[in-house]
């Protein structure tokens, strides 16, 4: 009695943690199309491969989020398919899968009524799934009135949405769409801060200069946050061209924005911008000198800046000609980071990758050993590259 009472509480548990998650069913395709078709219910099938790092992100940080799962069960049939496995191949050509994860809304036709993708937040990723029940704001619903000539702003603006993350092309086409024809006195209004917060990429295009030259319109709209966040992402917007262009009296100016900030983050950006600038320019000295002086303050404790950076000068198994006088500073960041955060993969795998082009065959192999180790949390994908990093430092 004892170990039925027992079967009988486990399964209840499996049932109620099952429910604390989107509930994938494991019925084939064609079975899951009939049921969607009895009972007038969207599919939401989850496109996904073994070695899909944000896929599995997906499933750890956003699958499990009580509004997202609740939403999806109540409103969806959820399956999922391997897109190199079983019926997930076929179904791969038949809509044209071509990254991972893809997210596909399909009703009982077999017809695709919203598509969206990649690595978001579980915010953005609800949003996805109310686009795809709305007749208004789902992407087949929209391109139908888009193609019959429907041109109205709001309207606009609702397509970029829909498109935004599974069809760069047509997004970009209707983003400038958008952008040539909101008149200036409509900005003005949340509609217009919705525009701007979703369309202008930098200082200088329309959208952009118009909202730097008038942010202060827009508190009514946006707290401080995610104002100053618009801005900070504009201005890198204008900085990053002016980098490659050599703009050398346009760079230092706008980097003012970041560098004479109170705040943490913009001083970090700072430093992020003023390296890509020296690197860039292939100018070592006074990358070594603004790194060092980041390490000991700025970034003296944030090891994934510092991977990054060091990630950015690495020329894997042989020096980048352009970047071989900076990968002793790439050693040392790269060197520091795994100080900071020794249980990272990436942060690992990046100093045994540097310490491989410098040849330090023992310094890398302790790195390249761990990183082998932390990956085998993560994709098949990762893990094979771990070891290839493991039998090249090996060789040496």
């Amino acid at each position: 009695m004892k170990k039925i009472l027992s079967i009988l509480c486990l399964l209840v548990a499996l049932k109620a943690r099952a429910q604390e998650e989107i509930a994938f069913n494991n019925a084939a395709w064609q079975a899951t199309l009939e049921q969607a078709a009895k009972e007038n219910k969207l599919i939401f099938l989850d496109c996904y491969t073994s070695w899909c790092a944000p896929c599995k992100w997906m499933e750890k940080n956003v699958f499990n989020v009580p509004e997202v799962y609740n939403y999806y069960n109540q409103h969806f049939l959820n399956t999922k398919q391997d897109m190199e496995k079983g019926d997930g191949v076929e179904l791969r050509k038949k809509y044209n899968v071509q990254s991972f994860p893809t997210y596909l809304f399909i009703n009982g036709k077999g017809e695709v009524v919203h598509r969206t993708g990649s690595r978001m937040s579980a915010e953005e990723f609800l949003e996805e799934g109310r686009m795809a029940t709305d007749p208004d704001r789902s992407m087949s619903s929209l391109s139908a009135r888009y193609n019959a000539g429907e041109r109205s702003i709001p309207f606009l603006l609702n397509y970029y949405l829909a498109v935004a993350r599974s069809d760069r092309r047509t997004a970009e086409k209707i983003g400038t769409e958008l952008s040539e024809k909101v008149a200036e006195a409509d900005l003005n209004s949340p509609l217009g801060w919705k525009i701007i917060k979703n369309i202008a990429r930098s200082g200088d295009d329309r959208l952009g200069k118009y909202y730097l030259a008038n942010q202060a319109q827009f508190a009514s709209y946006a707290g401080q946050q995610e104002r100053d966040a618009l801005t900070d992402r504009l201005v890198s917007g204008t900085l990053y061209p002016k980098i490659y262009n050599k703009d050398e009296k346009g760079f230092f100016e706008g980097l003012q924005h970041f560098k004479q900030s109170a705040s943490p983050d913009r001083q970090k950006q700072a430093v992020m911008l003023e390296a890509e600038w020296y690197q860039q320019q292939g100018n070592a000295k006074a990358y070594v000198k603004l790194t060092d002086k980041a390490m000991k303050g700025i970034l003296k404790a944030d090891a994934e800046k510092l991977s990054f950076l060091a990630r950015r000068l690495n020329g894997k198994r042989e020096a980048d000609p352009k970047t071989a006088a900076f990968l002793p500073q790439a050693y040392k960041m790269s060197k520091k980071a795994v100080a900071l955060e020794p249980e990272e993969y990436s942060i690992q795998s990046t100093f045994g990758w540097v310490c491989l082009t410098l040849k330090k065959k023992q310094e890398g192999l302790t790195a390249a050993r761990k990183a082998r180790l932390l990956a085998d949390a993560e994709t098949s994908k990762i893990q094979k590259l771990a070891q290839e990093l493991v039998d090249e430092l090996e060789k040496l």
